[in-house]
């Protein structure tokens, strides 16, 4: 009985050593032939690099630039969206037999003495979307600190893709429906309306795209907590 237990303890840690050699090997097979897509220190500074100059492009064309024609005095310009679709019937335009020509409900239109109110509606969209974006590149900063340091599961990492997913979820509704606000303030600023023309309209594609973006985010997140309490429980039983 000793001996058929003396023997399985043997080959348990005959087992045992033999896959920590093949363990060891594999490590150092994968150390010394990196992939192609592992990130290192400039990749995550070129990753910073583009973060930051996603959010200053949005806040420069959102914000700083209509706010720089509002002070100059320049026309308000804006694309409005209608949501209404007439036929084309023009001279220099005509539709070839079994084709059809229809206005896709936008319109360019520019205002040269727009209200403060105005203006303001125009600049709210760019805002939230300038404020949202920073928001997410701040968060996903912190997140790529937290890799970079090798210590992806922590509750900065979590935390910093909860705060991203949360920012895309709610940011594209409220950027949608401030869209959808400023296009009803720049329609009745250009145009009498007359009878009861469409003046809400809603753009549903980005919107379904970024909050698809951030439950994809929010998962991530519950990935990296799960990660996280396994980190804790192999700290705890080393």
């Amino acid at each position: 009985m000793r001996s058929s237990q003396a023997l399985i303890y043997r080959s348990s840690l005959l087992s045992f050593f033999v896959m920590l050699s093949m363990n060891d090997n594999q490590r150092g097979h994968d150390m010394s032939k990196p992939s192609a897509l592992s990130f290192d220190r400039w990749d995550f500074l070129g990753t910073r690099v583009v973060l930051a100059v996603i959010a200053l492009a949005v806040t420069g064309f959102g914000v700083i630039a209509p706010v720089i024609q509002w002070l100059r005095g320049e026309p308000l310009t804006w694309q409005l969206q209608t949501g209404k679709t007439d036929e084309i019937v023009t001279d220099q335009l005509v539709a070839r037999p079994g084709a059809e020509l229809t206005w896709p409900g936008t319109a360019d239109v520019r205002i040269d003495d727009a209200t403060v109110s105005t203006w303001l509606a125009s600049i709210a969209p760019g805002a939230l979307l300038a404020i949202i974006t920073a928001i997410v590149v701040l968060a996903l900063l912190r997140l790529l600190s937290s890799i970079e340091a090798q210590q992806p599961f922590v509750e900065a990492a979590v935390r910093s893709l909860r705060v991203t997913g949360a920012a895309l979820l709610g940011g594209a509704v409220l950027v949608t429906v401030a869209g959808s606000v400023a296009n009803i303030a720049v329609l009745r600023a250009a145009a009498d309306l007359q009878g009861d023309p469409t003046t809400f309209t809603l753009e549903l594609g980005p919107a379904m795209v970024i909050s698809a973006a951030g439950l994809v985010c929010a998962a991530l997140a519950q990935a990296f907590a799960h990660g996280m309490a396994l980190a804790d429980d192999v700290d705890g039983l080393v």
